[in-house]
């Protein structure tokens, strides 16, 4: 028994500094200044830190609730995954039977109030320790002939750069929020386009991201398990297709309505 256990753990080591190596390197591929090869590496451990964090805080608020209810759960599995962000995401494995709704509801939506709220202080930071504008120069060398008005050139469909390949994030609620009201200076905030050069702001985005993409009451999502605690095993399977065809609904507007 003790052998399996130092086996899973060298497992679960394993898979996190895999994770935490993809996701460096993910943020080296999008935040790293060209020019310089030991702040290539640093600024995609300023991505690859909190964002694991953010992942980490989110795991621990499942594995701590569960620990209080007495429930058997193994420390977290983290997915490293060679593309884009670097990671698939983590999952704890429950290893006891649960025993009432009230256990599964507070266990399912401890992990993404958790990651909530440590998203929220990494984006507060990060949008009050904005660099100067001229940050993205270090990026892109290319917009310098543009001066700080690039914006007017490298996005437009006018003035195409051939060089540029653009990749903007969409905006949310939250964003607009820390943009307006957080923002030490509200000049220093990126363009969309470029926030992915931000390796605190790019980090919050995709945590927010995830953490609403987990929240879809639907199958084996932390939202699923909070939608059974609430209304039980029959009902949930009569509300998961309802939601789910409406998911999809939604998102096939965003063909016609880009």
């Amino acid at each position: 028994m003790r052998k399996e256990k130092i086996k899973t753990y060298l497992i679960q080591l394993f898979l996190f500094v895999a994770t935490l190596t993809t996701t460096t390197l993910a943020g080296y591929t999008f935040t790293a200044s060209k020019s310089d090869s030991f702040g290539a590496i640093l600024q995609g451990l300023y991505f690859s830190i909190p964002f694991l964090g953010i992942l980490t805080i989110h795991e621990f608020g499942h594995y701590i609730t569960a620990r209080l209810y007495k429930v058997k759960v193994t420390l977290p599995y983290f997915i490293p995954f060679i593309t884009f962000i670097g990671t698939l995401g983590a999952f704890i494995r429950i290893k006891s039977k649960l025993g009432s709704k009230k256990e599964i509801f507070d266990i399912g939506i401890a992990g993404p109030l958790a990651g909530f709220v440590a998203a929220l202080i990494l984006l507060f930071y990060g949008f009050t320790h904005l660099p100067p504008r001229e940050h993205i120069f270090t990026i892109h060398p290319e917009y310098k002939q543009y001066g700080l008005e690039y914006d007017q050139y490298v996005y437009t469909q006018k003035n195409p750069d051939p060089n540029v390949v653009n990749y903007k994030l969409g905006d949310n609620l939250l964003f607009k929020f820390f943009k307006e009201y957080v923002a030490a200076d509200p000049s220093l905030v990126p363009n969309a386009y470029e926030l992915i050069h931000y390796p605190f702001l790019f980090a919050g985005f995709w945590a927010l991201f995830f953490t609403a993409l987990n929240l879809l009451p639907i199958g084996q999502t932390d939202g699923g398990h909070i939608l059974y605690g609430l209304v039980g095993a029959k009902r949930q399977r009569q509300i998961t297709p309802v939601i789910f065809t409406l998911f999809v609904f939604i998102g096939g507007l965003g063909i016609f309505f880009q």
